[in-house]
């Protein structure tokens, strides 16, 4: 006999309540601002997550606490706000109404909910969080401070005394050092590991600011605060010209003591610090940091240090001065674990070659013991010559005019240990000259940086090279993740919008990038904020460029900073639509929405005034196809076309989450009314194809295709494959849609061939030829394309050709969202005929959610675990049988949407 869905999960409720089980709901990673106990928020807004041994566990209606202390909290004394109790499956982005937090205080807060049987779950346990300083001027006491500077001065030491009373109940300092800055009190590094802090930003409109808990550092009576700076993004006045610094470096610092009786001291900047050279005596974010042990002044910043010889500090002025501050709320940069070198060697010119096995972007771990005054150079690059010498070049040496080069000068006291904190390099090869001794493999690491994200998604499957593509985009992607989305770790680290839209899927499934975004997103937006005459506009038709005013609200190419490469090309600019709907759609987060549907809705209105006939004429293509963007194939209309309709589609979703009715359907109207004229010019009817492996690709992924030709335009993708070699012949645009173009429309084998396939022509060609670890700007799969990247000296670092990963989530693990946040989930492998296992888990906002599959002995065995609080659209491939938890049910059709729990789904085939 066999069960429907309904009335299988009616068993398996009435199965569980017959068992005498009570199932165990609790709550669970309670956040606030999306971080776990933050010490410094710009705002409360409350999350959390629900566990539960139960099935179909719905939340339906919830009730929060925030309370002024720990212990009132736990007595029941909300004197802060109380919800009270709210009907509602809410559970992210909860904002308290009416309600003040004073800057420092640290409030305590917890959640319960009720669930789909009106049970009252038992209080989470409490949790923590306080608000930081206003961004405006006035809400601060410190003030922007600096040195006097000369030329070539070393960057300088900071520090400040001042006496502490006793019973110190919380101590927080606010941080912001420009360019980049590490913080000291009495002797100590504030959180040694963090680096290249705070984040890059439009210096000239905001900057942002790190918050520490020093409560433990701070001892009664004498105290000293110390501050070394570095000049970091804001005074990098060495590549691009001069005129893309900010200015010397400064620093704005304060500190808030919160003392047991109510009582509050503050530190902060002013001209009453004092300044003194130390032993950074160069440093520049491209060309890197040069080290004077020789310059260290021991015990600087220790109360007792004697500093009588030291300068007071000069008030900082001029039109760079941030005018606004705000917290950093995405995780700081930091030093990973350290790599090892795996093999050196001398090159001919007597220096010394280090491998370290992978292509990274990070700084060299210096541990060395050489006479005092022995200077050690130090320099970097990706690729070897033929007499395995380092070639600089696709570090980007033709366009910086820099090679990356660090220098340590030994003090010659003992084993000494050092790291540059002020700049950080791509690279796999490490020259090292001026020793006296011959080193030791041991003398160098290297220490990734990057922020330091939190992993949220994991996957694996039966196939090793697929499994080896899915880690070569994370350690690229890692690689250009440094407080905005670079384009790669040397040459340019720029943030163009065009990569960052193209890699956000992929990273979004491996990646909890949620602050991560928003605060790229503001960049973009304050990048747009501004009116400029005679700006580098692209001429329409082609690729060449003209001279126009730029309006309020159209973005640049690249954000932030002042190297902006002219208005953002309808391809690239597409990421002001795309990117907040990514934050919405991965992350369940609404405020980027509220924030910039109007610059989403600017854009699109935008580009609509350059069409003809509906058609978008210019852009800049499928970026780096195999053969250079010389090799483009499909035409630039199309793909540009692809993303107006996509970014009025993109508006009309938003608009009708944000219940703008009229807007939803005003855009409706005209993505459908794009979606003819883009089938209309770019169809071939005939041969049911749009061209080009891209072109088809794009065409799939959102449905621009007569209705029932699906599966004929993707036949004619594998003939387009046929063409390239059975391989792959597509820019960052097709790259990651080619594979659901292929899998979903009853292409798996080809799919499967295509991204399994060995020898020239193909992924395997990068590791096994080209010795690649990390994705190249044009992809090494032949000989051909191998001497196109590196002759071009293209990066061999860059993350936008990860696009692909998506596509084993999505299709191959079968785990994607459906809705916001993953309130759904879509579940649906693609791939379960070509593979033997494949698994897939992502941390979603609501809980984990994962697929595990297996082929066994003829049948399918597959594992889904769906959160509490959401539910699954779960795509079942056809069989003779299938079973729900060893129960066989009618699988047609073949989509099912299913409740919270996990299933076991057995499929006889």
């Amino acid at each position: 006999m066999k069960y429907s869905f309904s009335a299988m999960l009616f068993c398996m409720t009435v199965f569980l309540s017959c068992t005498g089980k009570s199932p165990n709901t609790y709550i669970s990673s309670v956040q606030c601002r999306n971080l776990e106990n933050p010490v410094c928020v710009d705002k409360a807004t409350f999350g959390w997550q629900i566990k539960s041994d139960a099935q179909n566990v719905i939340q339906t209606a919830w009730e929060i606490e925030v309370a002024s202390s720990r212990e009132a909290l736990e007595k029941g004394k909300a004197d802060v706000w109380s919800s009270g109790e709210k009907e509602g499956e809410a559970q992210l982005g909860i904002e308290p109404e009416n309600s003040a937090f004073h800057p420092g205080h640290l409030y305590w807060w917890r959640v319960r909910i009720r669930d789909g049987e009106r049970k009252m779950t038992p209080w989470s346990k409490p949790a923590c969080f306080s608000v930081g300083p206003g961004p405006a001027k006035e809400n601060w006491k410190a003030r922007w401070i600096t040195a006097e500077w000369e030329d070539n001065m070393p960057m300088p030491y900071f520090r400040k005394t001042f006496h502490a009373g006793n019973r110190i109940e919380r101590a927080v300092a606010y941080l912001s050092g420009l360019g980049c800055s590490d913080l000291f009190i009495n002797g100590a590094r504030i959180d040694s590991t963090r680096i290249l802090d705070p984040a890059q930003t439009n210096y000239e409109q905001y900057a942002l600011y790190s918050a520490f808990d020093v409560t433990q550092q701070l001892r009664k009576g004498d105290n000293c605060i110390g501050i070394m700076i570095g000049n970091g993004w804001y005074n990098q006045d060495i590549v691009w010209g001069k005129g893309f610094g900010y200015g010397k470096p400064i620093v704005l610092m304060q500190l808030e003591i919160m003392y047991e009786n109510g009582t509050r001291e503050t530190i902060a900047t002013d001209d009453s610090w004092q300044w003194t050279t130390g032993p950074v005596t160069g440093t520049n974010i491209y060309a890197g940091e040069t080290y004077d042990a020789n310059r260290e002044i021991k015990n600087w910043s220790e109360a007792s240090s004697d500093c009588s010889n030291w300068k007071k500090a000069v008030m900082a002025s001029g039109e760079n001065i941030p005018k606004e501050l705000y917290p950093q709320l995405m995780p700081p940069i930091r030093l990973q674990k350290v790599i090892e070198a795996v093999d050196m060697w001398q090159d001919r010119e007597g220096n010394w070659i280090f491998d370290f096995g992978v292509n990274v972007a990070g700084v060299p771990v210096l541990t060395v013991r050489q006479p005092g005054g022995t200077y050690l150079k130090m320099r970097m690059g990706e690729l070897l010559n033929d007499d395995r010498s380092i070639n600089y070049a696709t570090t980007g040496v033709f366009a910086t005019n820099v090679v990356q080069t660090d220098g340590y000068i030994c003090s010659g006291e003992g084993t000494e240990r050092w790291t540059p904190r002020f700049t950080y390099h791509g690279y796999r090869y490490l020259e090292l000259s001026g020793m006296a001794t011959k080193p030791e493999l041991s003398w160098i690491g290297t220490a990734p940086v990057h922020n330091d994200v939190k992993r949220q998604g994991s996957f694996e499957c039966s196939d090793g090279q697929i499994n080896r593509l899915h880690e070569m985009a994370i350690r690229t992607m890692l690689g250009n993740t440094h407080g905005i989305p670079t384009d790669c770790p040397h040459r340019e680290r720029c943030g163009w919008l065009g990569d960052a839209h193209a890699v956000a899927p992929f990273e979004n499934l491996n990646f909890d990038l949620n602050l991560f975004w928003m605060k790229y997103l503001a960049d973009i937006h304050s990048s747009s904020s501004v009116f400029l005459e005679n700006t580098l506009h692209q001429k329409l038709h082609n690729n060449e460029f003209y001279f126009a005013d730029k309006q309020p609200g159209i973005p640049f190419m690249i954000s932030p900073g002042k190297r902006l490469c002219g208005v953002a090309s309808p391809d690239w600019g597409t990421a002001v639509v795309q990117l907040p709907w990514y934050v919405y759609l991965y992350y369940g987060n609404k405020e980027a929405l509220e924030l910039y549907y109007d610059e989403m809705k600017q854009w699109v209105e935008h580009i609509q005034a350059l069409t003809e006939n509906d058609i978008v004429p210019y852009g800049l293509g499928d970026w780096c196809p195999p053969g250079g963007n010389k090799e483009i194939d499909c035409p630039i209309p199309l793909s540009s076309s692809v993303f107006h309709y996509l970014d009025a589609e993109t508006v009309s979703k938003a608009a009708d989450v944000l219940n703008k009715k009229e807007d939803a359907a005003t855009y409706e109207a005209l993505a459908n009314r794009l979606k003819k004229a883009f089938i209309r010019e770019f169809y071939d009817t005939e041969n049911n194809t749009f061209g080009s492996q891209t072109a088809n690709a794009m065409a799939l992924a959102y449905g621009l295709f007569p209705e029932n030709s699906g599966n004929a335009i993707s036949d004619a993708t594998v003939g387009e494959i046929k063409k390239h070699h059975d391989f792959i012949h597509t820019g960052i645009f097709g790259l990651g849609r080619i594979g659901q173009a292929l899998s979903r429309y009853g292409n798996d084998k080809t799919a499967f061939e295509v991204f399994t396939k060995t020898g020239e022509y193909s992924f395997a060609y990068m590791w096994e030829h080209a010795g690649a670890t990390t994705l190249w700007e044009i992809l090494p799969v032949s000989e051909a394309s191998e001497k196109v990247c590196v002759e071009g000296a293209s990066s061999l670092n860059h993350p936008m050709q990860g696009v692909y990963d998506a596509w084993f989530y999505e299709d191959i693990a079968g785990i994607r969202p459906e809705k916001a946040g993953y309130k759904v989930i879509r579940f649906e492998p693609t791939m379960t005929r070509r593979l033997s296992w494949a698994k897939g888990t992502i941390e979603t906002p609501y809980g984990p959610a994962s697929s595990d599959w297996k082929k066994e002995n003829g049948s399918l065995y597959w594992t889904v675990t769906i959160p509490p609080n959401t539910s699954g659209q779960v795509i079942i491939p056809r069989g003779k049988e299938t079973k729900l938890n060893s129960v066989v049910i009618d699988n047609s059709p073949s989509s099912h949407h299913l409740p919270s729990g996990t299933y076991q789904i057995t499929v006889k085939e």
